[in-house]
This record gives structure tokens, sequence and C-alpha cells, in this order.
């Protein structure tokens, strides 16, 4: 066999692995890591946001065979073509998620609308606007990434020492005032995934967030709590800090919050320009659960004494979040002490007091199911707490981690909007 002849061999391999890596896309697309577990969970957190790209892979591949096998579409014409509608039939199907983009805008529109009234842009003044995306997405933003603004970054600020831990948090600015942007200095209070056993501040937290945010004049505070060791997670963050590892519970988890939330109060709200009057709490799986037990309990006498009583928490922003802890990491279950089950529950915990709250959820998440999250915000909206909840088809877990896919951009647009609606 010549050079040549083991050239395109290896091109034709090369094709069929992409297309094959494509089907695999497809699968997870549509129905997530949830029955394949292991490494798909993992990988299902990539799928939507690079799924753009394995189009591109999948065109290119399918040209390339068709044009490697240009002599068989008159000798085996049935052949050749049925490559063709493969190959492109297996890109058009990972093109869904951003087929479905419209479909997200338009329910996120009719949140809005539900929550805010029919005129709430209106209501966004022009030269606030000016700072906003100005579309909720757009093709070569896609490509291009979306400007970043400056901003100032400290990290590794310890604030808690005990129980053989030590937690930190990092910060992230406006490198200019401000009073002169969206933000106003409003605080938010960043709680990172880890199903409450794993992960931590920084990468795995969505940093491209943290930055937008910062740049748009909000003060973000993405800290660390107290892990609960001795419990196998199948997506176990492979940087987990030793650090932050204890004999813990939710409840010690959500003490921890408490310590910041007072010494924000009393120390860093002065030393980085942060606005008591305006808080929010954001968190990612694990994380958004802390972040509305932290949001929706701190009105509620359980909680009284845990939580800074000077912070005007404005609003929550779970990204794919559970609804209640699991009574594993509970001192107590459900059974033996249901009164403090119900106050890390966040259907027990709403009420026509607690500040509105922005979900994000995919369709294919296979750690937390879209129906879960529909039931969450459907109870907490019975309970009379305003909730806008941004449906992304085809998206698994954590795919909010690239800004500017077309997940990332819709994502970022209404988030920047509720913030300000809500300030």
């Amino acid at each position: 066999m010549n050079k040549l002849k083991i050239f395109k061999l290896l091109l034709v391999i090369f094709c069929i692995i992409i297309l094959v890596w494509g089907c695999l896309w497809i699968y997870l697309l549509f129905v997530g890591g949830r029955q394949l577990r292991g490494v798909m969970i993992l990988l299902e957190e990539f799928i939507a946001q690079s799924a753009t790209l394995m189009v591109g892979l999948c065109v290119s591949a399918t040209i390339l065979l068709l044009k490697l096998f240009s002599s068989k579409r008159i000798r085996h014409p049935k052949q050749y073509y049925t490559l063709a509608i493969i190959g492109f039939t297996i890109a058009g199907l990972n093109s869904m998620s951003l087929l479905a983009t419209p479909f997200t805008i338009l329910h996120a529109n009719a949140e809005f609308d539900e929550v805010f009234g029919p005129n709430w842009e209106s209501t966004i003044p022009e030269d606030v606007k000016q700072h906003f995306l100005q579309t909720p997405y757009i093709l070569p933003a896609h490509i291009l990434t979306i400007p970043e603004k400056p901003i100032h970054v400290e990290k590794n600020v310890r604030f808690y020492e005990g129980e053989n831990i030590t937690l930190f948090f990092d910060v992230y600015m406006s490198a200019q005032s401000s009073s002169q942007l969206p933000g106003n200095g409003s605080i938010i209070i960043n709680l990172h995934p880890g199903a409450w056993v794993s992960g931590g501040k920084g990468t795995w937290n969505m940093i491209s967030t943290s930055k937008y945010l910062a740049g748009q004049g909000y003060v973000v505070f993405d800290i660390e709590y107290g892990l609960i060791e001795g419990f196998h997670y199948y997506a176990q963050a492979p940087d987990t800090p030793e650090h932050v590892m204890g004999n813990f519970t939710i409840e010690d988890q959500i003490r921890h919050i408490g310590i910041f939330t007072k010494l924000l109060e009393t120390n860093f709200s002065m030393t980085y320009g942060a606005n008591l009057d305006s808080v929010y709490f954001m968190g990612r799986s694990a994380g958004a659960h802390l972040a509305g037990v932290m949001g929706l309990g701190c009105n509620e006498e359980y909680h009284n004494g845990t939580f800074s009583p000077n912070l005007n928490v404005k609003g929550i922003i779970p990204l794919y979040s559970p609804s209640a802890a699991p009574e594993i990491f509970l001192k107590e279950n459900k059974t033996t002490n249901p009164e403090m089950y119900d106050a890390y529950d966040l259907t027990k915990l709403a009420d026509p007091q607690d500040p509105p709250a922005l979900f994000f959820q995919g369709t294919s998440d296979g750690q937390v199911s879209i129906t879960g999250v529909e039931t969450l915000e459907s109870e907490m909206e019975l309970k009379g707490v305003q909730c806008c909840l941004l449906i992304f088809p085809f998206a698994g877990h954590a795919n909010d981690f690239v800004l500017s896919t077309n997940i990332g951009q819709v994502w970022v647009y209404y988030l920047e909007r509720f913030l300000y609606l809500t300030l």
C-alpha cells in the first residue's frame, strides 16, 4: 500500500471517529448522562456548549468522506448518498441546542412579562442598557467571545479558621467606579457546586460569570464553605481543596456561609465598597440549594442568628438547583426532626416576603431534572415568591461555563436585566 492510500485510509478513519463522536454528543444532548453515569456525567456538562463546534466537525468530516468516495457516486449511488444523509443528519441533530435558542428567548420573555409586567424592557433606562448585551444572541459573539471590561480581582482572602478547616474567598470588582455602572456596588455571594462534598471557589464556579458581573459594577464574592468528607461523588471536582474537608453537615455549611455574611457586614463591605442594601445569593447545583436556603431562610425563625440581619437580600439566583437537602447530609432525618428538615427544603422556606428568584435549567440535565426544577418554581410561586425560570433545551448540568455560547449569551442577557430590575 503506497503512502497516498495510507493517508486516505487514515483520513477515512478520522472522519468516522468524528461522526461516531457526534452520535455520542447527540445521545447526551437528548438524554443527558444520567443513564450511563461515570464519565458521561462529566461530558454532559460540555455537550450543549460545544455542540456548534461539533456541527462544524461533522459537516467537515462528511464533506471530506464524500470527496474521498466521490468515485462511488456513479458506481454505488445508494451507498454514496446514504453516507451523505447519515453525516448531515448527525450534524443537524447536533445543532438542536442552537436551533432551540428562539424558544429559550420566547419563554424567558414570557417569564419576565409575568413577573415584571409586559413593559419591563422600557423601564430600563437607555444609559443603563448601553452596558448590557444588546441582543439575547448573536453568532459573531459565539465565535469571537463577549468583550470583557476591566476588573480587579483579589484572591484567597481568609474569613474563617477553626474546626480543622480554613475558608477563603475571592472577590471580583470593577476597575472603575461602580457608581457609574448598573450594579452600583451591589453584592453577589456566589456559592460553588459539588454535591455538598466536592468542588471549590474559582474555576469550577464559573469565573467568567463573576468577571462579567464585576465589570457591570457588582461586587462578587466567590466563597468556600466546609465540605462533607467520606462520600464519593461521581462528578468529583479534581481540584477540591483539602483545607475545606471535614465531618460536616449541611447545617454546618449554612453556618459557615452565615459567618461570612456577618464579617461582610462588619468588615468586608467597607473594605471592598460593597452595598449591604442590595445583596444577591447565587449558586450552582448544591451551591444553588445553599443559596436558596440563604435567600429564603434569612427571614425564618429557625435560622435566626445564623445570618447577618443587616443584609438586604434583593434576589436569589439558583442554577440547576435541587429543592431539598439529602437527609443523609443532615444531622437528623425527616422522620425524627421534620422541622429541621423543612428548614433546608426550599419549597417549605418560601413565603410572600421572600425576594424574587431567577432559575437556570437545562432539559437534559442528568443530575438535576427539569421536572424537579419546574415543580420547585411552581411551588415557590404558589407560596408567593416571584420566579423566572430560564429553560435551555438540550442543555445538561453546568452548561453556563462558556458565556459566549448561545446558552451563555441568553443567560447573561436575562441575568443582568433581572439584577437591575430587582435592585
